[in-house]
């Protein structure tokens, strides 16, 4: 048997690797491409499953300030947390930051209250979707929603841990939905017993089937999903913190005085 040549052998050789090097690099290159194109089809095909976005600015407006060259200040607050309590007691009181700034146009500033529940306290999404509800019972009118965002503090004390133990989510939204009729009696069309309905049809768990038993609450959810995705994006985690123009001012606490409001925004 003849021995093949050597330098043949090795030619051929590495003209085998060069083959399987291209067959490789084609596989490698085609493989992506046919990927993307089917991901590219799939997008083209399911325009109808992109998330929704927001049909309005987030947040509600507390002054209704309609200059584009306001001072924004924004205010991330939870429905159950003492401290954001606290803040908004000083910030609405008669005569405080909220008073004094509506009186003064020149200062040019608006306030934005942006719902974030804090979770630990299990009620606390309970009553933010309870305040979704109203938000939209009343078309987001900013009077009464102020109205109620003040009532629903000075109720707080009802809705802390120790007291809430034993309540089922639909017991937390009849509670809510007394505060949204005590506080929105003489103002609302039809007064305590219109807005108490309004208020509960928003958070009615009646299109539930055992077919579909986990819808949620529509409309209501889909407002508190934008509020959570929202503040997840900006990075607030702590209740409440203040951003102004965007840019989060650590100083501004919740023991903060209206005199103390007073001198930082005037300082803007």
């Amino acid at each position: 048997i003849l021995k093949q040549d050597p330098v043949v052998e090795s030619l051929g050789n590495i003209a085998l690797k060069r083959e399987m090097v291209i067959s490789n690099y084609q596989l490698s290159f085609i493989l992506p491409l046919s990927f993307l194109s089917i991901l590219f089809l799939q997008i083209l095909s399911c325009d109808s499953m992109a998330p929704p976005v927001p049909s309005r600015p987030l947040g509600i407006r507390l002054l209704e300030n309609p200059s584009p060259t306001a001072t924004v200040i924004e205010l991330f607050q939870d429905l159950c947390c003492p401290f954001s309590r606290k803040m908004m007691t000083i910030l609405t009181a008669e005569g405080g930051a909220l008073d004094q700034v509506a009186a003064s146009p020149s200062l040019n500033i608006e306030f934005v209250f942006h719902n974030l529940p804090q979770p630990w306290h299990p009620q606390s999404p309970v009553m933010h979707e309870c305040m979704f509800a109203v938000a939209l019972a009343v078309d987001y009118d900013t009077k009464l929603l102020l109205d109620y965002i003040k009532a629903a503090y000075e109720a707080f004390p009802n809705f802390q841990d120790k007291y809430t133990i034993d309540k089922s989510r639909v017991e937390i939204h009849a509670m809510c939905a007394d505060i949204a009729a005590q506080a929105l009696d003489e103002k609302y069309d039809g007064g305590a017993d219109a807005i108490r309905a309004k208020v509960l049809s928003h958070l009615s768990f009646d299109h539930l089937t055992d077919e579909e038993p986990n819808m949620a609450l529509g409309a209501v959810t889909q407002h508190l999903k934008f509020a959570i995705k929202h503040h997840r994006l900006r990075g607030v985690h702590v209740t409440p913190t203040v951003f102004i123009n965007s840019i989060e001012a650590p100083d501004i606490s919740s023991g903060w005085t209206t005199d103390q409001w007073m001198e930082k925004l005037r300082s803007i």
